[in-house]
């Protein structure tokens, strides 16, 4: 007849093993939901491919998977696309949705609406791109780049150059707000004597009103060597629209009220107001992994001078973030300061690591 204890010991063990069944049904449901919430592609090859689909474009998917890295597939090559998530979808008839979409090669590509609405297309064909953007309020992003580039230079007198730059971009968003900041620096040396340099800082703060209009407000530190220019401030507010925040492409601009405090070496303390207008574009080209990047700034001051910056970008993606970039920069100044051109331009290659 078997004792107190050891009917003790028997339950004690019966719980433990329901408690262990209960923990691996939840684990093993876990895991199951983590799989129907991934995307799924299937090839044509009959490859079938899980992961999260970053964008879908007139040639391509882009697919990120947790054993190979990020996916670039041939659109001509998906036989059916099942997405879990909610994106961001334009059709080719103009309509912008926001839903998950379901689609069988030759067959109905269904999309229902975040709105609960279910819309039946003839073939995924029928939808020009897809992306995944997180909403407003829910996602804190960080990202950024930083870029390097040298030029080396030896004369037959023995008299050597060295030029380097450091360039860093950092974007920090969350709810309405984000905040985009710029640091550059410039070193010009001959026989390991610095002759110039330039030193540049520019943050801008941004407030979302909707999913496309924000204002602006911006603070922009300079000293210019090259430029003889000791210091310059520049302070801003103003109001910019972004229609475009896709991944494979983004184009953003703004108009601002701005005021100037410039400080040459030679004495002289410039002190305006004007007018600035801010475009910043970026678009991946037809070859797998290089994007077209371009800046452009043009600032009307008060005293009727104009002065233009603006920097074109080709940058070829490398694995592990890196990144080659050929860079040509070109500005304009009305009123240059003695001995200085009106125009400056310059091309350079380096290479760039993003986050």
């Amino acid at each position: 007849m078997p004792s107190f204890f050891s009917s003790q010991r028997i339950v004690r063990s019966f719980v433990s093993f329901k408690s262990s069944l209960i923990l691996i049904a939840l684990l093993s449901a876990s895991v199951s939901s983590q799989k129907v919430s991934a995307d799924q592609v299937i090839t044509g090859n009959g490859d079938q491919l899980t992961g999260f689909i970053s964008y879908l474009d007139g040639s391509k998917l882009k697919l990120s998977t947790s054993h190979s890295g990020t996916l670039t597939i041939s659109r001509t090559h998906i036989q059916s696309l099942i997405l879990e998530r909610n994106v961001n979808i334009r059709l080719k008839d103009g309509r912008e949705l926001q839903g998950k979409l379901q689609s069988v090669k030759d067959g109905v590509t269904l999309i229902e609406t975040l709105e609960g609405e279910e819309i039946e297309l003839t073939a995924l064909e029928d939808v020009k791109f897809l992306y995944y953007l997180s909403p407003i309020n829910q996602e804190f992003k960080f990202s950024g780049s930083v870029l390097g580039e040298v030029d080396l230079e030896r004369s037959e007198s023995g008299k050597e150059s060295k030029e380097w730059s450091l360039t860093i971009n950092n974007s920090i968003s969350y709810s309405h707000f984000r905040n985009r900041s710029r640091f550059e620096y410039e070193r010009d040396s001959t026989n390991d004597t610095t002759t110039d340099k330039e030193t540049l800082f520019d943050t801008s703060m941004d407030y979302f009103i909707s999913g496309q209009i924000f204002t602006t407000a911006r603070f922009r530190y300079e000293e210019d060597r090259f430029e003889n220019l000791n210091k310059r401030r520049v302070f801003g507010a103003g109001i910019g629209h972004q229609p475009w925040r896709a991944p494979f492409r983004k184009l953003l601009y703004s108009a601002e009220f701005v005021h100037l405090d410039e400080n040459y070496q030679e004495g002289a303390d410039i002190k305006e107001q004007g007018v600035e207008f801010r475009l910043s574009y970026l678009e991946e080209t037809m070859i797998d992994g290089l994007y077209f990047y371009h800046d452009n700034t043009v600032m009307f001051i008060e005293t009727g001078d104009k002065r233009i910056e603006t920097t074109s970008s080709l940058e070829y993606a490398l694995p592990y973030n890196i990144g080659i970039t050929l860079n040509y920069e070109w500005d304009y100044n009305d009123s240059p300061e003695s001995g200085d051109g009106k125009t400056y331009s310059n091309l350079t290659i380096g290479a760039s690591y993003r986050w």
